[in-house]
C-alpha cells in the first residue's frame, strides 16, 4: 500500500493519537510473542514435542503459508478475523519452537537458548529505537533488504530440502549471518514505518485497527527472526568449542 512507501520522515513528536497507534502495534507484537511462548511451553512440559519431533518441517511450512494468508487476506478480512490469524501464526509458531528447543536444549544447553534471546531482544530494541528516532530516510534500505529477504527465503527453502540429504552446516551457518544483517535493518526501517504510518491514520479508525495488525505482524517476525538466526549462531560457535 502506498501509505507504506511515503518519503517524508518527519520528527518523531507524537500527538495522542499517534502514540496510541504505536501502543497497538507493539502491542499486538507483545501478545503474538506471549502467545508463541505459552505454546512452546506447552508442547515442551507436556511432552507433546517428542510426537510432533518427526515432522517439525511442517509447522515451519505452515507459517510460512499463514503469513501470505495474512497478508492476502488484508483488504477484505474484518479486523477480528486479521487478529485471529495473527494469534494463530504465533501459536503455530509457538508449536515450531516447542517442536525444535528441546533439541537445541539437549544438544548445546539451554544457555545458549536463553543467550539468543536476551541477545535478540538487545539487538531488535536497539535497532527499532534508532528506526524510530533517526531522522534519516530508511525508505532506500527497506527496497533493498525487502529484495534480499525474498532471496533469503529461497535460499533457505533449498537449504531445507538439501539437509535431508546432506549436512550443509556451513551453508546453515552463512544464511544466518546475512539473515540476522537483513533483519536488523528491517527492525529499524519498520519501526520508521510505524512513525510514519501513526501521522497520517485515524488512531481509533477500523483502517488503523488492520494496519497495526500487518505491522505487528512485521516487528514480530523481525524478533522471531532475530533470535532464530542467533540460535544458529551461538549453537554453531557451542559445537566448535565441543
Amino acid at each position: 500500500m502506498t501509505i507504506w512507501n511515503r518519503n517524508d520522515v518527519r520528527a518523531p513528536v507524537y500527538s495522542q493519537a499517534q502514540g496510541t497507534f504505536a501502543q497497538k502495534v507493539y502491542g499486538w507484537m507483545t501478545l503474538g510473542l506471549c502467545t508463541t511462548a505459552a505454546t512452546a511451553f506447552f508442547i515442551i512440559h507436556s511432552g507433546l514435542f517428542m510426537k510432533l519431533l518427526p515432522i517439525w518441517w511442517l509447522p515451519m511450512i505452515g507459517t510460512f503459508l499463514l503469513s501470505m494468508g495474512i497478508n492476502r487476506a488484508f483488504q477484505k478480512a474484518s479486523y477480528q478475523t486479521l487478529a485471529t490469524m495473527f494469534l494463530g501464526y504465533g501459536a503455530l509458531q509457538g508449536v515450531f519452537f516447542g517442536t525444535v528447543l528441546p533439541l537445541y536444549a539437549l544438544n548445546f544447553g539451554g544457555e545458549v537458548i536463553w543467550s539468543a534471546f536476551l541477545t535478540a531482544g538487545g539487538i531488535f530494541g536497539g535497532a527499532a529505537l534508532y528506526g524510530m528516532f533517526t531522522k534519516s530516510d530508511l525508505t532506500s534500505m527497506g527496497r533493498i533488504l525487502g529484495m534480499g529477504l525474498m532471496g533469503l527465503i529461497g535460499i533457505s527453502f533449498v537449504a531445507l530440502i538439501l539437509s535431508f540429504f546432506m549436512p550443509i552446516s556451513g551453508m546453515q551457518l552463512l544464511i544466518s549471518y546475512v539473515g540476522l544483517v537483513i533483519f536488523v535493518g528491517l527492525s529499524a526501517y519498520d519501526a520508521q514505518m510505524i512513525r510514519r504510518v501513526s501521522h497520517e491514520v485515524d488512531a481509533q479508525g477500523a483502517m488503523a485497527g488492520k494496519l497495526s495488525l500487518m505491522m505487528a505482524l512485521k516487528m514480530y517476525l523481525n524478533v522471531i527472526m532475530l533470535f532464530w538466526y542467533l540460535l544458529q549462531i551461538f549453537s554453531s560457535g557451542r559445537h566448535a568449542r565441543s
